[in-house]
């Protein structure tokens, strides 16, 4: 009998793991499925890739100071030319009381002191920037699923776990409570167990409170109720080497964030250099109603060139901010790229650490439970008392707990490895536990 008890209760801790019996219903939930469902519901995102789309705004604006300009202008001059007159055509046009005038009217830049090309190449970077912050939002908030959905799985094993605990513990009170009844136990043995049986109570209580704070932010997260279960899962492991991992950390998204970022500011260094250099454009009219002496002249071409010659310090500053920004942007390419190394490092770490930590409790467990039914058998024999049978349950039931902890530390560790190694939530659709 206490075999087959304990024989569930590792079936608890090493089968796929089911929420608090009643609590919810429906279709198996996975960690990819939640995943998808918080990508459709997070506001983060979305703002993000508004972000997006206004960094594609801005190459269009820089594009177009490159791009000629048309217009079709209507112009009609009204004026005072009482007491005025002109005997020449010339100056009879120019006292005319109504000027009227149509023409088309094009513009088109030549030279800018290549602004526009380090404006349209800056817009760019900054496009590719907020794409990779977008990205980057995606594996933050991949991690924050992976910790809400593995947190509302451990709560769930866990009230499991202290349910067969107090199973087996009640049929030891059944047997205890006989035992007393013909005087072969003592009476404080049994207020001992029944002690500890209403601080196991409790103990399922809190992780039943902890289940359901778990799964609200999880259905936060996923943007409905969540009533079913969870899904099964592969094991997850890593046969990658550290240096496999570090070789990835520049494919991370807020590495080439930082990327595009120092791209963007050298640009608009460059952009500020040509506040120097000359500007060169034409502009040419075509008439379509024109009155007085110039009624013949169909069209007419203007071609400007404008030397900066002094403008105070104005672009002397423009250039030296830029100068400043772009050293700034690469300084802080630097500090991502050591803190990405460093966050593989730690990450590689912590995984090894978990998965070392839940083998070796796999094995505590079984010793804790050989101990237990031991201990069981020998009280039969009347070679211990109930006290040394409850610890070794009190033993059982720690070993178990602290199994079931580690198994999804691990799990959120792994998780937590692949997205600092840059790899990122995409794998989650395609290959869970196959990395």
């Amino acid at each position: 009998m206490k075999r087959a008890v304990f024989s569930f209760l590792i079936f608890c801790l090493l089968a796929p793991s089911p929420a608090v019996a009643g609590a919810i219903h429906g279709e198996p939930l996975s960690l990819t499925d939640a995943y998808r469902l918080a990508l459709k519901r997070s506001e983060d995102l979305a703002v993000k890739k508004e972000a997006v789309e206004e960094a594609e705004v801005h190459f269009m604006q820089a594009l177009s100071g490159i791009l000629p300009s048309g217009h079709y202008v209507i112009t009609r001059k009204e004026q005072d030319s009482s007491g005025t007159s002109g005997s020449d055509t010339t100056t009879a046009t120019s006292l005319r009381r109504r000027t009227p005038e149509q023409k088309f009217v094009f513009s088109q830049p030549i030279f800018s002191g290549f602004k526009e090309f380090a404006a349209m190449q800056g817009a760019a970077a900054e496009k590719k920037e907020r794409e990779y912050e977008k990205r980057h939002a995606e594996e933050t908030l991949f991690i924050d699923v992976v910790e809400s959905f593995y947190a509302a799985k451990e709560a769930g094993d866990d009230a499991r776990i202290l349910g067969a605990i107090r199973r087996a513990m009640e049929t030891r009170m059944k047997e205890l409570r006989q035992r007393v009844g013909i005087g072969r136990s003592r009476q404080s043995e049994w207020q001992a167990s029944l002690s500890d049986l209403k601080l196991l109570e409790a103990d399922e209580e809190d992780a039943r409170r902890t289940f359901i704070l778990a799964k609200q932010l999880l259905e936060f997260y996923i943007g409905e109720p969540f009533r079913g279960e969870f899904a099964e899962e592969d094991a997850l492991y890593s046969k990658k080497n550290l240096s496999d991992y570090l070789a990835k950390t520049e494919h991370r998204a807020d590495v080439k964030a930082l990327e595009e970022a120092r791209v963007f500011s050298d640009k608009k260094a460059q952009a500020a250099w040509g506040g120097y250099l000359p500007t060169v454009k034409v502009d040419g009219n075509y008439y379509t109603e024109r009155v007085g002496v110039q009624s013949g002249i169909d069209w007419d071409v203007l071609l400007t060139v404008d030397v900066p010659i002094f403008e105070g310090t104005k672009t002397a500053g423009d250039v030296k901010e830029a100068a400043s920004r772009s050293q700034a942007a690469k300084k802080n390419l630097e500090k991502g790229r050591r803190l990405a190394e460093l966050d593989v490092r730690n990450a590689y770490s912590a995984f090894l650490f978990s998965q070392r930590r839940a083998r070796i409790l796999t094995e505590a467990a079984r010793a804790a439970e050989e101990n237990y039914l031991l201990n069981a058998e020998d009280y039969r024999r009347n070679l211990v008392n109930n006290l040394d049978v409850l610890d070794a349950l009190r033993t059982d039931q720690d070993v178990s707990r602290k199994l079931n902890e580690a198994r999804y530390q691990m799990k959120k560790d792994y998780w937590k490895l692949l997205v600092a190694a840059g790899e990122g939530p995409s794998f989650a659709e395609a290959s869970e536990g196959r990395h």
